[in-house]
């Protein structure tokens, strides 16, 4: 037993207050000290304050966020604007000017490039002189390039549909790739399908006319 420190009367277990004086008595009876108000027991159940709930973390503001939202659609506008207008075309096509030739099994062809203000033309003459045809080119990145819908601008503006249709029945589908090798040096590729379904992909290198050159 414990004795009241006040009037020393024995105190028996589980007494809040001594029952010779009435004084209250620590320490008898009660919980294991956890805080002021003991552990477990919430403060509301003795008279206290709960404590503040933890804020919640704030975010960012909607005037932030519309700042980065604009400052993210500056640096995608710098981007596209470098890329495609600052930073120039890939090639002027200067490269390709010139008359080129490669060697054949029947002689020698003859491929003439001619570049003028808004496009290049391409003069293709086979073995046979009077084989020759003359059709726009365009640049795409760093090679020249020659398709379907090119060949078609040579019957004009009302019949290049149909001149498409009927090439592409002949011949398939196709293009003619000019690249640069080097000074002197150019190949052309030759890729695409037959009207069949059969694909092709053929490389001829073509080497510049330099006797040829004013």
């Amino acid at each position: 037993m414990t004795k009241c420190p006040s009037c020393g009367e024995e105190i028996k277990d589980g007494d809040w207050t001594c029952g010779g004086c009435g004084a209250p008595v620590a320490g008898a009876g009660m919980a294991p000290a956890g805080g002021q108000y003991g552990s477990g027991a919430p403060a509301e159940q003795y008279g206290g304050a709960a404590a503040p709930a933890a804020a919640p973390a704030a975010g960012p503001s909607g005037l932030l966020k519309t700042v980065l939202v604009f400052a993210v659609i500056a640096v995608i506008a710098v981007v596209l604007v470098w890329f495609f207008v600052l930073r120039g075309p890939a090639t002027t096509g200067e490269e390709f000017v010139g008359t080129w030739t490669t060697a054949t099994e029947q002689g020698i062809a003859t491929v003439a490039v001619e570049q003028g203000e808004d496009a290049f033309t391409v003069t293709l003459t086979g073995n046979d002189a009077a084989q020759k045809v003359t059709v726009p080119a365009h640049l795409d990145g760093k090679e020249l390039l020659i398709t379907v819908d090119d060949f078609s601008q040579m019957a004009g503006e009302e019949n290049a549909e149909a001149f498409k249709a009927a090439l592409a029945a002949l011949a398939g589908d196709f293009k003619l790739v000019f690249s640069s090798v080097d000074a002197t040096h150019i190949d052309l590729r030759i890729v695409g399908s037959t009207a069949d379904g059969q694909d092709f992909d053929e490389t001829t290198a073509l080497t510049k006319d330099v006797t040829s050159a004013p």
